[in-house]
């Protein structure tokens, strides 16, 4: 335990005596005088309690003073919050209010008014007494006067600084290189093995979760992986079981049911979902290096197709050398970075960042900080509090900063200056937060819940904030100064969850010791006694706590269902929190009802519970009750209605089948997330009427069942949901319908606030939706599913609109354009992001009064069901448009520029009209019909859709097309990015229509089993392209690769795999040693120098025997890999060509098992040959099986750093020249045979060679 703190148990104190003194039972009890010397005591005890929270208490008997003290104020604050909860209940029977004095007989029998009187009163004298007794011994640790500094040294808890913008994106600064150089790994397809592993490593805090998400959440790692990501927080057990699971949840859509899978069950959905796929899987957080255990998870993944990789990071190299051979390592930021992300996290504007002395005192901090960027962004929030005053900045680091023992490795002791920074109330809050295990996601709304148990929360003072309100201030405060990160947020802007880095759990715990404890089943901790709350996954060790009735929290947090028949938690007095969610409870226990002073029950995910006990009635401080995902949970007791403190009720997933009745007198609800409309045919459900005496809920409402009643006999007249101002988003869920009342005469009298922000509508069954849909204006999200409407009406002006989802809408026909139909282009969805439509099968598109140039299909059949024909809508540049299985849906009467396709899918579509007057046939397959949209009037028009600022387009996954049209690639000069791939029956691509594309940066071409050439024609009048990549086109046989390169000098990146009839020895134009073809040699030279060719890679081309002439021209390449090409033999077409690529400076050589080295080598070459390749740093030989020798030429390579020469079973012995390295820095000699591994061992093992390779830093042999 580092430090006690206090202050939230004395304001909790102070707030009961206040409260009980305010009223009249104090003086009937008479404790009045009692009360009253507490009162005094708490008054003089919690100021000195206040001040040690504002101080870091180093002396370890003023600890444990103060932690004596801490326990007997927690004693008080039960004690007087039994009288609270005694005085509630005796009100709640008496009715309140008039007489109380005269009243007192029905509070107690005549015969015990006096006895408990007198024990009420000897329990708070006890209690004052033994607070007294420790007080009057304070002398022995310090004195309150004078200037003892055992109390430690003083930190100021300032105000909160002006609010500034948060940011949802976490601050990244300095990762760029390691993010290029991870996509690079993942993004390469030349890997021998189907999956290929990347470990980060890196100490805590510098950020390899945050980089892996980067790379995670990359568009083109997204599209090069086609989705299929996921990931996995592995954390410390590295359970293969638990792994598993997680990656069947990950890419499962329906979770249900996982949890309960067995083994085989699991390995069966994998097979399925990996199975010939390629993914990308992140495991992150990897802590146990236990190699048979990595083996078997690895094993299980390796079905997946070529090219799928394994992300993993982890604080510890021998983890990662348990995976593979190599790893990403992260340092600490360059010091620029570091300055620079220091400065953007403490200044609240730029211009602050010119001050030359703070930069100076800033570099200083970045220097402790150790270069790492959590403990940089901890402390950047902590000065953001000290303002742009040098003195203060100064006297932190010279004071503060300077006094910690900060180690390279570990910052702890930096993030632990932040918290003693922290006031009181936020030390409590975040220190609670331990009891979640590591890695948990939290939800920011329930960590408030059990601030809130706890008393943690301080009552706002004026205004109209609720606790809630400031609770949440509370996280938002910790989340600035970096305690939470990881943040998720809802299209609201609301933060839904987050998570807490492993290195600030870890503070969590350490500053609060004993009085949390974490039991886990797999170790042998045991309850330690003292602690106030307790987390465990074993409920068998439970029964230790049974006699200790001061536990305040417990969560029993297990990972599945363990069948618990009778919960009975009843010895537990003093609970103010417990969850137990998803253990398989099947009851609760009557005797539930004793804990009174609970305040926060969690029973959520528990399916078997099919009841409540009526006794929770009794559970009168109860706040907050979640009963999410109980299924078997039919109803409420009817006794709920008396918490009328409860204000978060929580039953989505319940089977309920109405609502108690009196739910309207619970006034203080602030979140109700469901209403079940029973019916008027059941005398005990409540009426959708008492729903509007609710005026205090919040967030999300969901009301269903609305099909079981007329509206007349669910609400009067005062009846209103506008009432319900602060609702944030409502879903209306009708289902079956029981009688003949009419949807519509319902839906429109459940007109909401304006101030709504989220509209969903399911199974709705009336013709038209409610006309008060367009009157919303706060509208930012609305979804309509599985409706009988035919129309919707206009929501296109609706200033914040960002969503619209339309499902299974089976008649709705159009949807309406606000009155008029002339508005602005600006005014047309000026706020819309994405729009989906799925399985509207009638659905024309938006209705507008002026349709004068609506496109019609060419036979003037409008009802035709035979085609499909769909148009590009006109919404804003970053609109993402979902289309599928809408065969109707013809145009769109409102033209704009479409700048970027973003999410287009297209499925059941025959025909696509780039252009209103220029129509484009498009066939998608042979057997279909196919719709040509023919343009009504010829005349120029505004309303066409342009493609003319188009920067990137797809072309995937189409079966049946064997030819594109050259249409298609006309007018689109924007065009940077252009992939075709998974098109089983394209032939060739359209000649001279590529070349149209004058800004085409990166052309993918993937997947098309019957393209047979890619002709020099269709791309050599390409002036901007940088990127090439040709992959899994087994049939490809002509690819001009020298004339390409000739054409194109912009060509940066050339890419080709798996093309096994592409013979590129064929294109060597100087077979000749006279050098007879004078043309080809004048084609080649051209190469040298003009141009920019940096990376190349030849992966899976068996036809060449050799490399082709134009090689040694490449004078600008850097990496070179050559792998897997069964037939080459040598490297050599005539003349050496290593030498002559004088920029080099990767070489890999794979999987050749005809490559021969020695061809064509001779040491009677001179030196000049070799003069100029000196670059090479990094040289890598894998699976040469003619492999014998070492090239004579690599000794001459005098800036070598790395050379890894793995499974080459003949080479037996290294050369002797190879002393001559001395540059070498790293050296892996790996599954070579049992010769060359023997003689590399080290001194003690006495190998022949290893006086060769002593010299080199890092050696690897085995």
């Amino acid at each position: 335990m580092d430090q006690v703190v206090l202050g939230a148990v004395v304001e909790s104190v102070t707030g009961h005596l206040l409260s009980l003194l305010s009223q009249e039972f104090g003086q009937a009890w008479g404790v009045k005088a009692e009360l009253v010397k507490l009162q005094a005591t708490v008054s003089i005890v919690g100021g000195v309690l206040r001040e040690a929270d504002k101080r870091r208490v180093e002396a370890e008997d003023v600890k444990e003073w103060l932690k004596n003290l801490k326990e007997l104020f927690d004693d008080a604050d039960d004690l007087l919050d039994d009288f609270s909860t005694e005085v509630f209940k005796r009100r709640r029977v008496t009715g309140g209010g008039q007489g109380i004095l005269d009243k007192v007989c029905t509070f107690f029998s005549s015969s015990n008014q006096l006895l408990h009187a007198r024990k009420m009163a000897n329990r708070v004298k006890e209690i004052r007494e033994r607070i007294d007794a420790i007080w009057n011994d304070r002398g022995a640790c310090f004195q309150l006067e004078g200037n003892n500094n055992l109390m430690g040294s003083l930190v100021e808890n300032r105000a909160r600084p002006e609010t500034i913008p948060f940011k949802s994106d976490p601050y990244v600064i300095g990762r760029d290189k390691d993010k290029e150089k991870i996509i690079e790994f993942l993004l390469n397809p030349d890997f021998e093995e189907n999956v290929s592993v990347l470990p980060i490593v890196g100490v805590g805090g510098l950020g390899k979760t945050t980089l892996a998400r980067l790379v995670f959440n990359d568009d083109k790692v997204k599209e090069y992986f086609e989705m299929k990501l996921i990931w996995v927080c592995v954390s410390i057990n590295f359970n293969v079981e638990d792994i598993l699971r997680k990656i069947v949840r990950g890419c499962t859509p329906n979770k249900e049911g996982i949890a309960n899978l067995d083994m085989n069950e699991l390995l069966e959905k994998l097979k399925k979902w990996i199975d010939g796929k390629k993914f990308l899987l992140v495991l992150d957080d990897v802590w146990k290096d236990n190699r048979s255990k990595w083996l078997e998870l690895r094993e299980f993944l390796m079905s997946g197709a070529k090219g799928s990789k394994i992300l993993v990071t982890t604080r510890y190299p021998r983890v990662a050398e348990t995976m593979t051979r190599e790893f990403h390592e992260l340092s600490g930021l360059p010091e620029d970075e570091a300055l620079s992300l220091l400065m953007l996290m403490a200044m609240k504007k730029e211009r602050e960042w010119k001050n030359q002395n703070l930069e100076k005192i800033a570099r200083e901090i970045v220097k402790k900080c150790a270069r790492v960027p959590l403990a940089i962004k901890t402390v950047g929030r902590l000065l953001l509090h000290f303002g742009c005053r040098e003195k203060d900045w100064l006297d932190f680091k010279d004071n503060n900063l300077s006094s910690i023992d900060q180690e390279e490795d570990d910052i702890t002791p930096t993030l632990k200056l932040s918290y003693d920074f922290l006031p009181s109330h936020l030390k409590s809050c975040f220190a609670y937060c331990s009891l979640f295990p590591q890695d948990s996601v939290l939800e920011p709304r329930e960590l408030v819940y059990l601030w809130m148990a706890q008393g943690f929360i301080n009552k706002p003072r004026g205004g109209r904030k609720t606790l809630e309100e400031v609770g949440y201030d509370y996280f938002r405060e910790l989340l600035s100064r970096s305690f939470f990160q990881d943040i998720e947020e809802d299209i609201y802007g609301d933060i839904m969850s987050c998570k807490m880095h492993d290195l600030m759990h870890d503070l969590a715990q350490f500053v609060e010791g004993d009085n949390y404890v974490t039991i886990d089943s797999s170790h042998e901790e045991r309850f330690q006694k003292g602690a106030r709350h307790v987390t465990t996954n074993d409920p068998n060790v439970l029964n230790g706590f049974e006699r200790d009735r001061r536990i305040r929290s417990l969560f029993l947090m297990v990972k599945e269902s363990i069948d618990i028949d009778v919960l009975d938690v009843s010895c537990f007095r003093s609970l103010r929190a417990l969850r137990i969610g998803g253990a398989g409870i099947k009851e609760i226990s009557p005797s539930i009802g004793k804990l009174k002073h609970l305040r926060s029950l969690d029973l959520s995910e528990n399916h078997e519970l099919r009841y409540l006990p009526d006794s929770i009635r009794e559970l009168c401080n109860l706040e907050s009750l979640n009963l999410t995902k109980c299924r078997g949970l039919k109803g409420l007791p009817s006794g709920i209605t008396e918490l009328v403190n409860l204000r978060h009720l929580m039953i989505e997933g319940c089977g309920m089948s109405h609502m108690p009745r009196g739910i309207g007198k619970m006034t203080s609800l602030q979140r109700l997330n469901v209403f079940v409309v029973g019916g008027e045919w059941n005398q005990n459900a409540a009426k959708l009427n008492e729903l509007s005496r609710l005026s205090g809920l919040r967030k999300e409402l969901t009301i269903k069942g609305m099909g079981n009643s007329s509206i007349s006999s669910e609400v009067d007249a005062s009846f209103s949901m506008e009432k319900l101002a602060d609702l944030q988003c409502l879903e209306l869920r009708w289902g079956p319908r029981w009688g003949t009342y009419s949807d519509e005469e319902v839906s429109e009298k459940l007109r909401p606030h304006s101030n709504l922000k989220g509209l969903r509508i399911t199974t709705y069954y009336g013709a038209r939706l409610p006309s008060w849909i367009s009157q919303l204006h706060g509208l930012v999200q609305i979804e309509i599913i599985a409706t009988s409407c035919r129309q919707l009406p206009p929501v296109d002006q609706l200033p914040f609109l960002k969503r619209i989802s339309l499902f299974n809408l089976g008649n709705l026909e159009h949807i309406e354009l606000s009155e008029g139909g002339t508005m602005p282009q600006s005014n047309f969805f000026p706020s819309l992001e994405e729009i989906k439509l799925r399985n509207l099968p009638e659905f024309k598109g938006w209705e507008w009064e002026r349709r004068g140039n609506r496109i019609e299909e060419e036979d003037g059949d409008s009802s035709s069901s035979s085609s499909s024909l769909l148009m590009l809508p006109c919404f804003s540049d970053k609109v993402k448009v979902k289309i599928d299985l809408c065969p109707r849906f013809s145009y769109m009467s409102h033209g704009q520029q479409l700048l970027q396709l973003g999410g287009w899918r297209m499925r059941n579509v025959t025909a696509l009209l780039l252009h209103q007057h220029d129509p484009l046939l498009l066939p998608f397959g042979p057997q279909r019909p196919m719709a040509v949209l023919v343009p009504t009037d010829p005349s120029p028009s505004t309303d066409s859709v342009s493609l003319t600022a188009l920067t990137s387009l797809s072309i995937i996954g189409i079966e049946d097309v064997e030819h594109l049209p050259t249409g298609l690639f006309q007018s689109l000069p924007s065009l940077q990015s252009l992939r075709i791939g998974n098109c089983p029956c394209l032939k060739a691509l359209p000649l001279g229509a590529i070349q149209s594309l004058p800004s085409l940066q990166s052309l993918k071409i993937w997947r098309c089993p019957r393209l047979k050439a890619l002709p020099l024609g269709a791309v050599q009048s390409l002036p901007s392209l940088q990127s090439l990549q040709i992959e899994d086109c087994p049939r490809l046989k002509e690819l001009p690769l020298g004339a390409i390169l000739r054409y194109i000098s912009t060509l940066e990146t050339l890419r080709i795999s798996y093309c096994p009839e592409l013979d590129l020895s064929t294109e060597n134009d100087d077979d000749d040693d006279d050098g007879g073809n004078a043309e080809g040699m004048t084609d080649l030279l051209q190469l040298q120098g003009h141009h920019k060719l940096r990376h190349l890679s030849i992966w899976g081309v068996h036809k060449a025997e050799c490399l082709p002439g134009w090689f040694q021209y490449l004078s600008n390449l850097q990496s070179l890999t050559i792998g897997c090409c069964e037939g080459l033999k040598s490297l050599l077409p005539v003349r050496l060509i290593l030498p002559l690529l004088t920029t080099l400076d990767s070489l890999v050589l794979s999987s050749c098992p005809e490559l021969d080295l020695s061809i064509g080598e001779s040491e009677d070459m001179p030196m000049a040959a070799y003069s100029q390749f000196t670059k090479l740093r990094e040289l890598e030989f894998y699976e040469i099986e003619k492999l014998e020798t070492l090239p004579w030429w690599i000794q001459h390579l005098t800036n070598l750093e790395s050379l890894d020469i793995r499974s080459c079973k003949n080479l037996k012995a290294l050369p002797e020249w190879f002393p001559n390295l001395t540059s070498l820095k790293r050296l892996q000699i790996t599954f070579c045979g049992d010769e060359l591994t023997r003689r590399c061992q080290g001194e003690n093992g006495g190998g022949e060679d290893w006086p060769k390779i002593s010299h080199i830093p890092a050696v690897v042999v085995f």
